[in-house]
């Protein structure tokens, strides 16, 4: 790829231009989400999920690249590096929480105890709850949605289930 065509594309993106935007990811998703699967260790969920929040990270902080400190990818890769940290830490956070946290609700979503604990939350948890599990949604794919980072999804996601529990013991004492 012709360099200066690259620094040009990289300044009309910059600037805003989505088809230079398109361009930029065109060239680079097959190297970013080769580089995905391999931080993934063979999880394709990880590298997809990894790969879409580098991007959309890169197109929101598009301005902050410096061409003087280095290439366009390395500053994608090096993006993709910290999301696959960041997606890491919530998996371990999950994982604690979850262990912490003996399950309450019927594994049946059906139940009429399910639908009348979430009618009784806060829009904001109802919606949250619903994406995950309803919906089937994944943090990123929520994130981008909301216009939030994953790790606000995940904090409004642990304070959701817990208030869910909380209201579904209640309802069921």
């Amino acid at each position: 790829m012709d360099s200066d065509l690259e620094r040009f594309v990289i300044a009309c993106a910059q600037q805003g231009s989505r088809q230079a935007w398109q361009r930029l990811f065109e060239w680079h998703f097959e190297a970013v989400f080769a580089f995905c699967r391999k931080l993934a260790a063979g999880r394709q969920d990880w590298a997809q999920e990894v790969s879409q929040e580098a991007f959309v990270t890169a197109a929101r902080q598009i301005d902050r690249f410096e061409p003087s400190q280095g290439t366009f990818r390395a500053w994608l890769c090096g993006i993709t590096r910290n999301c696959h940290a960041a997606l890491v830490a919530a998996e371990a956070r999950r994982k604690r929480h979850e262990g912490s946290v003996p399950p309450r609700v019927p594994a049946d979503p059906s139940d009429l105890r399910v639908h009348e604990t979430l009618a009784r939350l806060p829009q904001r948890y109802r919606a949250i709850l619903e994406a995950k599990y309803l919906r089937q949604l994944t943090l990123a794919e929520i994130a981008q949605a909301d216009g939030q980072s994953i790790e606000a999804v995940e904090s409004r996601l642990r304070r959701a289930r817990q208030r869910f529990a909380e209201i579904y013991d209640e309802h069921n004492e």
